[in-house]
């Protein structure tokens, strides 16, 4: 097989792909390895062009947290002022504001940029 040297095209993608399935198990430190990371590079690359992963909306963000027992609607409250903040913010008719955004990854460790973007004060 050629050396895969660039992924322009979709052709060139899954051929890529193929390619990364051949060496996936390759042994650390040898030749195919290096190949596979080269490949998985350009690989990366392509897909972040042609299939970026869009943020999340703030409202479901924040219901998978809920059903995910990650926070719990008191410390939504708590970080948010009041339940209306809070039924707000889920309906998403507010923005997650900045205050609780940092609350969140300060005292939970969750990435708040990752999920919303910074509303005004509450």
């Amino acid at each position: 097989m050629p050396e895969i040297t660039r992924v322009q095209t979709e052709a060139d993608y899954e051929a890529a792909l193929a390619r990364i399935d051949e060496l996936i198990h390759s042994v650390p430190g040898s030749e195919e390895d290096a190949e596979l990371d080269r490949i998985s590079d350009l690989v990366i690359q392509y897909e972040d062009e042609h299939y970026p992963i869009e943020k999340p909306e703030p409202a479901p963000a924040l219901e998978f947290l809920l059903d995910q027992e990650m926070v719990s609607r008191d410390q939504m409250v708590a970080l948010a002022g009041d339940g209306a903040n809070v039924d707000a913010i889920l309906a998403g008719n507010e923005p997650i504001p900045s205050g609780l955004a940092e609350l969140l990854r300060k005292e939970m460790g969750i990435v708040v940029d990752d999920l919303t973007q910074f509303g005004s004060e509450m």
